[in-house]
C-alpha cells in the first residue's frame, strides 16, 4: 500500500478536441517542429494541423521521418533539425512511434547530444522542450506515459527507456483522429491497449490507483475493441478504446509491464515486428506462466472480460489465457510469433537473459522459464503449457 503517483500532463479529451491544437501549442511555443509519418494516410490531419498552428501564430517545420520502429538515428536527425530551426515546442501527431520521436526529440535537441547516450546514462543537464502528443491509433498510450520505445540497429537492441522528461506538456486525445484507421491497426493497437492494462494490473509494481486505471482499461477493450475492429465508424467504440489506451498508458507509468513486453522487445529488435503485435502476441504465454502466482488479479481479469461466473479463483484465473486468446482469433490477427516471422533466435534469447528483465514480473523468470515462454509464443497455441511449463 506504500507508493508515489505522479502524472504532469493535461489531457484533453473528447470528439473534436483536435481543433484547440494551434490553441494548446501557442501556450507552450512558437515554432514548432511537428513529428509525423512520412506523406500517406496522415497527409490530410497534418495539413489540418498545420493550418490550426497557422491561426495561432506557431511557425511549423515538418519532420516526417516517424517509422514503426523508430531508431536513435532518426531522433537523432529530427534533434539537429530542431536546434537548427530554432524550435521551442514538439508536436507529436500520429501513433506511438511518432509520438515517442517527439518525446526523445524534445529530450535531445536541447542537449545538443545523441539520444543513446541519453539512454545510456548520460545526465540530463538542459531544460527539455514541451511536447504536445496527438494520438490517431488507440494502442500504445504515449501521449500519457514517460516511456519512450526507440531501436537501435547496430547494436540490435529495442527498448523502452523512461524519463520524467518525456512526460508530454499537454495531449490533444480526439477519437475522431481513428476513424480511418484499417481493421489490421486497430486490432494490433487495441490488443496493445489490453496488453499494457493486464501487465500494469499484475505488475509487482502496481498500486491502488494504477490497479483501478488498468481495471478499467481491460474491461473497455473487452466491451468495445471487436466492435471497433468490426466497425470503423462505431464513433462510441473508437471513444472507449482511446480511453482505454490513455487509462493503460497511465497505468503502465506508474506500474510498469512485464514479461511480454520483454519478449515482444526482444523480437522485435532482432525480427523489426511491430511492437503492438509482438507484445500481443506473447501475452498469453506469460499469462500462463504468471496465473498462478497472482490468482486474485488473473481471476479480475478474467471477471473483467466478460467470463468465470460461478468459478473459483484460481479456475478463473486459469481461464484467463484463453480468454485473450479467443480474443485475438476474433479479431483476426496471426496466432504465434512464427507466423509474423519470428524464429527461435540466440540474439532474442540473449536479450531476455538479462539481468533484472523479470524485475516487474509477478513471477521470477530463470532461462529455461524464457526458453519455454518463447517457444509457447512462437506456437499458434501461444501457450506456457503446452510445452510442459508449470
Amino acid at each position: 500500500m506504500d507508493f508515489t503517483f505522479f502524472f504532469p500532463t493535461r489531457l484533453v479529451f473528447g470528439q473534436g478536441k483536435f481543433s484547440l491544437l494551434g490553441e494548446e501549442t501557442a501556450r507552450l511555443g512558437r515554432r514548432a517542429l511537428l513529428v509525423t509519418y512520412p506523406p500517406r494516410s496522415l497527409a490530410r490531419v497534418v495539413a489540418q494541423a498545420q493550418e490550426l498552428l497557422a491561426r495561432h501564430e506557431v511557425e511549423v517545420t515538418l519532420f516526417a521521418e516517424a517509422a514503426p520502429n523508430p531508431t536513435h538515428h532518426t531522433v537523432d536527425r529530427g534533434a539537429e533539425l530542431a536546434r537548427q530551426a530554432g524550435c521551442d515546442v514538439v508536436i507529436g501527431l500520429g501513433g506511438g512511434s511518432a509520438m515517442d520521436v517527439a518525446k526523445a526529440i524534445a529530450v535531445a535537441a536541447p542537449e545538443n547530444a545523441g539520444i543513446w547516450s541519453i539512454y545510456e546514462g548520460r545526465p540530463i543537464s538542459a531544460p527539455s522542450l514541451p511536447v504536445v502528443a496527438v494520438p490517431t491509433t488507440a494502442g500504445t498510450g504515449s501521449e500519457a506515459t514517460f516511456y519512450t520505445v526507440i531501436s537501435n540497429p547496430e547494436l540490435r537492441r529495442k527498448e523502452g527507456f523512461a524519463r520524467p522528461q518525456f512526460f508530454p506538456k499537454v495531449s490533444i486525445i480526439d477519437p475522431l483522429l481513428t476513424l480511418s484507421l484499417p481493421p489490421r491497426i486497430t486490432a494490433e493497437t487495441g490488443m496493445d491497449t489490453l496488453t499494457h492494462a493486464v501487465e500494469a494490473y499484475t505488475s509487482r509494481l502496481a498500486s491502488p490507483v494504477s490497479d483501478l486505471l488498468a481495471a478499467e482499461a481491460i474491461r473497455l477493450v473487452g466491451l468495445y475493441l471487436r466492435r471497433a475492429v468490426a466497425d470503423g465508424g462505431d464513433l462510441e467504440a473508437r471513444t472507449q478504446m482511446l480511453l482505454a489506451n490513455t487509462l493503460a498508458g497511465i497505468a503502465i507509468t506508474h506500474a510498469d509491464t512485464c514479461l511480454a513486453h520483454v519478449i515482444g522487445e526482444a523480437v522485435g529488435a532482432v525480427f523489426d515486428t511491430p511492437h503492438g503485435l509482438s507484445v500481443t502476441l506473447a501475452l498469453p504465454a506469460v499469462m500462463e506462466y504468471n496465473c498462478l502466482s497472482n490468482p486474485g488479479k488473473y481471476a479480475g481479469i478474467t471477471r473483467l472480460l466478460g467470463a468465470g461466473e460461478g468459478l473459483s479463483e484460481r479456475d478463473a484465473a486459469l481461464q484467463s489465457p484463453g480468454l485473450v486468446r479467443s480474443l485475438i482469433a476474433d479479431i483476426r490477427l496471426p496466432a504465434g510469433l512464427a507466423a509474423i516471422g519470428v524464429a527461435e533466435s540466440d540474439e532474442v534469447t540473449a536479450l531476455v537473459n538479462r539481468p533484472g528483465m523479470d524485475a516487474s514480473n509477478p513471477r521470477p523468470a530463470d532461462a529455461k522459464a524464457f526458453e519455454l515462454l518463447i517457444r509457447g509464443s512462437l506456437s499458434p497455441s501461444m501457450s506456457y503449457w503446452q510445452f510442459g511449463g508449470v
